[in-house]
């Protein structure tokens, strides 16, 4: 990921949330739940149709061919591309909730999305990857002749846009698609009990409301859970050696990272509940039949075979990543302009392109401290970044054969950006 990132003030609204429904589906096929009553309710899900990036080719600079010195593994036919999106809904809020804050204020804005994913599953080997597209990306926007934020061309009830914008821009295209709003995030949440994640410090963001009162494993609820997937320019950690507060101030990219996180943690959590409790696999899918949007050709039997074939689904393996931008000023906006035509950014579109297969990532660890303000160090016009340091943990073993090989790096590494959440597989 590019080192220069945006500090782009917003107006106090943020805008999006997302959960990944195949755990839905997944949780429905474990817990036991009957075939027929199970198609008999999707049977009634809401459902959009999507052409399938089919508009025309690419654009010559989303071509990605593998360099001479990749060393991935062949693509699978069968893996497919979900792309997952967000919409508002207050219906389910509460103004007098202390979390009300992480709802914002919907009424002078259009309708956009601030989280743009696309989920490469492959069944064959149980394994899926995710790739996060900045809402603030500036690229072309297809079927029109202006170029402009990728958001703006997000529209819940006829993605076809955004799914052509995607596909001409980077050359990846959608299978499926699903859309999930505020209500079905909090609902499904409260359904699997809540979902844990660890911090290292006390956190909070006064703007949504979240309260991490001190460090440790915090188990969320639904209304407390979106606070802490909306907190953008807001999120701050108490810092123990100086006692201040500080501010994450990779906003967006920090952001995404923190999704990703709570997102691989929700499955896990929607397949332990889910494995024993057909009570909670019902709540999980009467979530989805109110508030999430998938395409006509995510069938009932289409979920419940593809949740059959990822149930040895190791979510902690999950690759994550986000295409990688430098900040730039156009006009009087601050944009991301992506930058994918380098070595670690073709390896990644590769995966999702089916022109590699998505193999196992290497895995990373957290240290124990947090990187300030990084003061005068060389972060270009867009400011100061404050990270957590990451170190790779993953150095190919050693072989003992006698032929000479060479190490296989199944997926790229992509380390995440901002205060995310350690690695810590007791908090669950």
């Amino acid at each position: 990921m590019t080192k220069h990132l945006s500090r782009i003030k917003r107006p106090v609204a943020h805008r999006l949330v997302l959960i990944f429904n195949i755990a839905v589906a997944a949780t429905l096929l474990i817990a036991g739940v009957g075939l027929l009553w199970a198609g008999q309710r999707l049977d009634g899900r809401q459902v959009v149709s999507i052409n399938g990036s089919s508009a025309g080719a690419p654009a010559p600079e989303a071509i990605v061919a593998p360099s001479d010195e990749w060393n991935l593994t062949p693509g699978d036919l069968q893996a497919k591309n979900f792309l997952l999106t967000g919409s508002d809904n207050g219906s389910c809020v509460d103004p007098n909730s202390p979390f009300a804050g992480a709802f914002g204020d919907r009424t002078s804005f259009g309708e956009r999305s601030d989280t743009i994913m696309v989920i490469r599953v492959n069944p064959k080997n149980k394994q899926a990857a995710f790739l996060s597209f900045p809402r603030d990306l500036w690229v072309k926007i297809a079927h029109s002749t202006r170029t402009n934020r990728i958001n703006t061309a997000f529209d819940r009830k006829n993605p076809n846009q955004l799914i052509d914008t995607i596909y001409q821009n980077f050359g990846v295209k959608t299978d499926h698609y699903v859309n999930v709003d505020f209500c079905a995030f909090k609902q499904i949440v409260d359904a699997v009990g809540g979902v844990s994640v660890p911090f290292l410090f006390e956190t909070r963001d006064k703007k949504t409301g979240l309260n991490i009162p001190a460090p440790g494993c915090f188990k969320f609820s639904g209304d407390h859970a979106l606070a802490y997937v909306r907190s953008r320019s807001g999120y701050s950690y108490l810092d123990p050696a100086t006692g201040k507060w500080r501010t994450d101030a990779s906003s967006d990219l920090g952001r995404i990272g923190r999704q990703q996180d709570f997102i691989r943690r929700s499955m896990q959590r929607a397949l332990d509940k889910g494995s024993g409790s057909p009570r909670v696999a019902n709540d999980l899918l009467g979530a989805a039949l109110k508030n999430v949007i998938t395409d006509d050709n995510l069938t009932p039997i289409t979920m419940l075979q593809l949740a059959q074939s990822m149930r040895g689904l190791d979510t902690s393996a999950i690759a994550t990543y986000t295409i990688e931008a430098s900040g730039k000023m156009i006009g009087n906006q601050a944009v991301l302009v992506p930058t994918i035509q380098n070595e670690k950014m073709r390896q990644i579109l590769a995966i999702f392109q089916g022109l590699a297969s998505i193999g196992s990532p290497g895995v990373s660890s957290p240290s124990t401290t947090v990187a300030g303000d990084t003061g005068s160090g060389d972060t270009g016009a867009l400011g100061r970044v404050q990270t957590i340091k990451y170190v790779n943990a993953a150095a190919p073993a050693a072989t003992s054969t006698t032929t000479t090989t060479i190490p296989q790096i199944d997926a790229p590494i992509q380390y995440p950006i901002g205060i995310v959440p350690p690695i810590d597989p007791s908090c669950h």
